[in-house]
């Protein structure tokens, strides 16, 4: 009997201890299931854009000297001096060629004892002309000949600083077409001059681009010559023509480059590249089609991301037009704001999310 007793309260016990067991893990799972962290979610994020392009083309150029000059004497003679050695650079104010002056040194002593005995008769015929002894057409036929002999001393000795050719300015030389001893006429060409103080590269542009660009802006240009490609040169808009060639329908632009290297020389062939920033006649941004959410009857909306909360939230947008890929957003965002391009259907008011990063 006191055996019987002893089994029922430790069935007893063992039912209470297994209550008790149950009661602490239902409480135990409750905080459990409260605790549960929400896992971010990785999104692909995208910076808005402005319609602005840069747009790189490249096109055949040739170098050219800054200016071409021919060299030709005022007068003829024979060629005594030159200092034409073509390739060669000549300082401006150097002697590059002359002419025999002997002929015309006599010339200048000539019209100097012309002048001297014109200056003498005048000054004879003034001193008579007090006394009444000579007629007003005398007086005036002697100031005539005292001008003309003025005149004639001044053309001989202009002609003769004409037999000397002197460098205009820093040169190259880059042609001679008369020897010493060559007997040349006044206009002759003696020598072709190249400015290469800089250095010119000329290329020809479509009609068709200067049109669809000639809104942009020029952001830069560089060339490289074809048998010298890994050197490359940083260039300065020059000019351009307003004009398109008849024939090849091309407008030719001019850039320059500050350089001193022999690769560069007049007539080399390069190529040039153009960086224009392409502008359309109405601003606006650009989000991937993909970010666009909604319809025209309730609007359309994006969400942009937070940098600093890491949250997205949802902004309308006024669209403009949708193209393939594209959306043009005329108000709404601003340029560089990060907008969710995949994955917007899912984004809600205050979501957490990070970047996505394709795994290396």
């Amino acid at each position: 009997m006191k055996t019987h007793f002893f089994n029922s309260a430790t069935r007893v016990k063992l039912v209470a201890l297994s209550l008790l067991t149950l009661f602490l893990q239902a409480c135990s799972d409750a905080p459990a299931e409260q605790l549960t962290v929400e896992k971010v979610q990785a999104v692909k994020l995208v910076p808005a854009v402005s319609n602005a392009k840069l747009v790189n083309r490249t096109f055949p150029a040739e170098v050219s000297a800054v200016k071409t000059v021919d060299l030709s004497f005022e007068v003829s003679g024979r060629l005594i001096q030159t200092q034409l050695m073509t390739g060669t650079l000549a300082n401006q104010g150097q002697l590059l060629a002359q002419i025999d002056p002997t002929p015309f040194k006599q010339r200048v002593q000539e019209a100097e004892a012309r002048l001297i005995q014109a200056t003498r008769d005048l000054e004879r015929i003034e001193a008579t002309a007090k006394n009444g002894l000579v007629s007003q057409s005398q007086l005036d036929n002697a100031k005539t000949n005292f001008e003309l002999a003025d005149i004639a001393l001044k053309r001989a000795e202009k002609d003769l600083s004409y037999t000397t050719l002197l460098a205009p300015f820093n040169a190259q030389i880059s042609e001679r077409f008369a020897e010493k001893g060559n007997y040349v006429q006044a206009g002759d060409i003696v020598a072709r001059l190249q400015d290469v103080s800089r250095y010119y590269f000329n290329v020809n542009v479509p009609e068709r681009l200067v049109s669809k660009y000639k809104e942009g802006s020029l952001v830069g240009a560089n060339a490289h010559i074809i048998s010298a490609p890994d050197k490359v040169y940083q260039l300065e808009y020059i000019e351009h023509a307003t004009q398109p060639d008849p024939i090849t329908q091309t407008y030719k632009v001019v850039f320059a480059a500050q350089a001193n290297d022999t690769n560069l020389t007049p007539g080399a062939r390069a190529v040039v590249q153009v960086s224009l920033e392409s502008q359309s006649d109405e601003q606006h941004l650009l989000v991937p089609f993909n970010a666009l959410q909604g319809n025209d009857s309730e609007g359309f909306h994006v969400w942009k991301f937070n940098r600093d909360t890491a949250q997205v939230s949802k902004t309308n947008v006024d669209v403009l037009s949708v193209k393939t890929r594209f959306a043009a957003i005329k108000s709404g965002i601003t340029e560089g704001d990060l907008i969710v391009a995949a994955g917007a259907a899912q984004m809600r008011e205050g979501m957490i999310v990070k970047p996505y990063k394709a795994e290396l």
